[in-house]
């Protein structure tokens, strides 16, 4: 199913996109297992009309690749394709074409410009080797990026759009060459988050967003789409917080 970000950001009057940082062996705990309910996900996200971007990191998509759901992510959901880097979890092939990445540094934007077009270019490249070749969007890991990054995707690759929570300390853009569409967040720490906020929390931001006229990028995580899954001392996704959202837009 081809979906483009530009016709859900030029919807007039409140709209909700929902986007997905999937991470790998950093944070998800059991990635194959993990991986393999996102398309539970994704079915419901797209049976409710809402647009899913998932910011994919080489190891998700190693891993997708893996469980052979590439050409059903692309085909039967509504969906759209970002790429997320942690400079410091990349596979062994991209580790050896980055051997300036520090394992201790979190941050893309830690990197001059060169370094940043490099790991751009070959972890674009390592997500097109295994069928994700439509990127339209990035988020940095940590939601870091500077005008470095923006410089380097426009160079390798055909990525318009940014996403991320920009009254983060990490986010340092000033240029604009990518379009933004941030996390809907009223500073650092609140944001529309499912793991942040109970469900009556999530629906008074959908409900003063819907009366200001205001779209909603909302954000989560791949180390929730398992119930039973418990990482970085947040609790995993509730059902109930999604229904609500979807029968707020019902």
């Amino acid at each position: 199913m081809k979906t483009y970000l530009k016709s859900h950001l030029e919807k007039e009057n409140f709209n909700l996109i929902m986007t997905m940082d999937c991470e790998g062996t950093n944070f998800d705990k059991n990635l194959r297992e993990n991986v393999s309910h996102l398309e539970k996900f994704l079915y419901r996200n797209t049976n409710a009309d809402i647009a899913t971007v998932l910011f994919l990191t080489p190891y998700f998509v190693d891993m997708m690749h893996q469980l052979k759901i590439v050409e059903s992510v692309k085909n039967n959901y509504n969906v759209i394709f970002g790429l997320h880097i942690h400079p410091n979890n990349l596979p062994p092939e991209l580790e050896r074409q980055c051997s300036f990445a520090a394992k201790e540094e979190n941050l893309i934007g830690a990197y001059n410009c060169d370094e940043q077009l490099i790991m751009i270019k070959h972890s674009a490249k390592y997500l097109a080797d295994r069928g994700i070749t439509d990127l339209q969007a990035f988020r940095g890991g940590y939601f870091s990026m500077n005008n470095d990054t923006a410089k380097a995707l426009q160079a390798v690759t055909q990525i318009g759009y940014e996403s991320h929570n920009i009254y983060r300390a990490e986010y340092q853009v000033t240029n604009a060459l990518l379009t933004p569409f941030p996390v809907y967040a009223f500073d650092e720490e609140e944001e529309f988050r499912l793991e942040y906020f109970d469900s009556s929390k999530l629906v008074k931001m959908l409900y003063g967003a819907a009366e200001k006229r205001t779209s909603i990028t909302g954000i989560t995580h791949s180390y929730l789409l398992r119930e039973k899954e418990i990482q970085c001392k947040v609790n995993p996704i509730k059902k109930a917080q999604l229904s609500l959202c979807f029968f707020f837009l019902s």
